[in-house]
């Protein structure tokens, strides 16, 4: 969970979630309308409710999410992932108590449930409660069975970050990046910020060029940083066209804005 991101899916005009409601009717239509199919039961319509929540945190829409969580507990509360989904949920709506309470009781509920962890250790990374982070991120960074390891490696760099404790915080990022070259679009940034800090502008330049490729590419802090650090260096071209292509991409944000308020006073 580092810097959350909002993707919006649509298929034929209708949000993920609208279709998932769709299919829980016709699996319910079908299961009484035809006897040899299975029934689906308490814990299956929760499991498709929970998915349609996490549909809605998708079409950033965390009130749909919750009124989606309130049918699943209805169904039934054994789920990890229910609660899960309902702490990420909170957190988009910045309610971090409640958030922590739902993140935790996942956690409770399956401990080795990394996904979870990770989530808990960025919500009370966010709360300022930094030791208490340490733990499940750190759990769920060195989870071999977990796919996004490098996630909890970032936010592990970010809390040892904000505690200027940069040397440490720079190997949870290479880490990061190791583990997921393509995607580890926080971690460069973070890098980047840590070059600038040891007078290393070649190397914050690198960095924050990495955090705009491949996957990376909508990364609009990056391309911030990138074009000041170009201006940093007196690289005032490459300053330019990066402010540019930020106010191309992004115009009538307050990134554009901030991209051509720099580029008003190159030379």
């Amino acid at each position: 969970m580092a810097n959350s991101k909002t993707y919006s899916f649509k298929v034929f005009g209708r949000s993920p979630y609208f279709l998932l409601l769709i299919v829980l009717f016709v699996a319910q239509g079908c299961a009484t309308g035809s006897p040899p199919q299975r029934t689906l039961t308490k814990v299956d319509r929760a499991r498709m409710f929970v998915e349609i929540a996490n549909g809605a945190l998708i079409e950033g829409d965390p009130t749909a999410a919750l009124q989606a969580i309130a049918r699943a507990e209805a169904e039934d509360t054994s789920l990890p992932e229910l609660y899960h989904t309902k702490a990420l949920a909170f957190y988009v709506k910045h309610d971090l108590k409640t958030a922590i309470m739902s993140g935790r009781k996942a956690v409770e509920m399956k401990p080795t449930y990394s996904d979870a962890k990770n989530t808990l250790g960025k919500l009370l990374l966010e709360a300022g409660k930094y030791e208490e982070a340490i733990e499940p991120l750190s759990e769920a960074a060195n989870d071999p069975l977990y796919n996004d390891t490098y996630k909890a490696w970032t936010n592990l760099g970010i809390l040892k970050y904000r505690k200027n404790e940069f040397p440490q915080s720079a190997k949870y990022f290479d880490h990061a990046v190791l583990d997921a070259p393509g995607r580890s679009c926080i971690a460069h940034y973070y890098l980047g910020h840590i070059r600038l800090k040891e007078a290393r502008i070649s190397d914050a330049i690198k960095e924050y060029d990495d955090s705009t490729k491949k996957l990376c590419a909508k990364f609009r802090d990056g391309m911030l940083a990138l074009g000041l650090a170009y201006q940093k260096d007196k690289q005032y071209q490459a300053a330019r066209k990066t402010f540019l292509e930020i106010q191309k991409r992004y115009p009538n944000t307050q990134l554009a804005e901030q991209a051509m308020d720099h580029l008003k006073y190159l030379p």
